[in-house]
């Protein structure tokens, strides 16, 4: 099973829940982490693709963070990349043009993580349109046929309701064949059957389990959907983001959570409520939360599912421990 950090890059618990005790965002933090998510055997590093997320609207653009994380792991081997990127903030072709540029300044290791976006304030902050949700995942349908195309093509050519391209050059091509994973992100109908069609991974965040119909429902349509698009089930990846909170002393892990909790809790930008506890945490945010044997235990009924690779998010960061304490006691109990 592989085993993945989300960099911890803006301050604070806000709309997300991801970085509670994590005051300011400075180039030293981040990349302590990052040296301690490789140092400990994690197989990949994922950036979020925002721009308010925490309360104290401290955060790193995704792809300039890609860049120097690309830079900063060189050798490692360590997959890289947005979970995941919204269509609506950048072109299409520009983003394959950036994602290509990554795959070839890291030695091939980016995995484009795409989805329709949700944070309607940000759109509204930044001047991007937020259209309604069917388009938006139009949008993402079109769009990553831009970013193939880019990939793959001599001379690009792609012509929709949404984008259209002309000989829109991309080269360097990326060093992955035939190109950069496709990775993306959402668990509605329309995602699950998108998903189907371009996916080389799926993945399921926390929101995306929490709504409609058990995540145990959403894996076997996603198979249905994969056979009716021709495709081997057994072929595409699936991926699982998830909170861990991981200590070996039980009253040491009780004192840290009750420095984290409470959290905010909702589905994507309504956020109207609180995990208040470790319990509460558990079951209504899959969180991971235990020692390291607990935690490798809670992770088994993900595995049975067809998850094969957890993207953990770390809540005691700045603090590394639990990264490491993860690398050191919890994989091998899994592997």
């Amino acid at each position: 099973m592989q085993f993945d950090w989300m960099v911890g890059c803006y301050a604070g618990a806000g709309v997300h829940r991801d970085t509670p005790l994590l005051e300011h965002v400075d180039r030293e933090t981040v990349m302590a982490g990052v040296d301690a998510a490789v140092d400990a055997g994690l197989d990949g590093l994922w950036a979020p693709d925002h721009f308010l997320l925490g309360p104290r609207h401290e955060e790193f653009e995704v792809w300039t963070l890609l860049s120097a994380i690309a830079e900063r792991t060189r050798g490692s081997g360590v997959d890289i990349g947005p979970l995941v990127g919204s269509i609506t903030y950048r072109n299409p072709a520009l983003l394959a043009k950036m994602a290509t540029t990554v795959d070839n300044l890291s030695g091939g290791r980016v995995r484009l993580g795409l989805g329709c976006g949700w944070h309607r304030e940000e759109h509204e902050a930044y001047g991007y349109d937020f259209p309604p949700v069917n388009e938006r995942i139009d949008m993402l349908d079109e769009g990553i046929r831009v970013v193939k195309a880019m990939f793959t093509e001599a001379e690009p050519e792609f012509a929709g309701d949404h984008y259209e391209i002309d000989g829109a050059y991309n080269e360097p091509k990326p060093i992955q064949d035939p190109h950069p994973p496709i990775v993306v992100g959402g668990a509605g109908p329309r995602m699950l059957r998108l998903a189907a069609r371009h996916a080389d991974e799926w993945n399921v965040e926390i929101s995306g389990r929490a709504r409609g119909k058990p995540i145990e429902f959403k894996a076997r349509k996603f198979d249905e959907y994969l056979e009716a698009e021709g495709r081997d089930p057994d072929e595409v990846e699936r991926s699982w983001l998830a909170h861990c909170i991981v200590r070996e002393d039980p009253d040491e892990l009780d004192r840290l959570c009750e420095e984290i909790f409470p959290l905010p809790w909702g589905e994507e930008e309504d956020v109207d409520d609180q995990l208040s506890t470790p319990e509460e945490a558990r079951e209504k945010g899959d969180f991971l939360i235990g020692t390291p044997a607990e935690i490798a235990a809670q992770i088994e009924p993900i595995r049975e599912l067809g998850f094969g690779k957890l993207q953990l998010i770390f809540p005691d960061f700045p603090a590394t421990r639990g990264i490491k304490l993860f690398g050191d006691e919890v994989a091998p109990r899994v592997d």
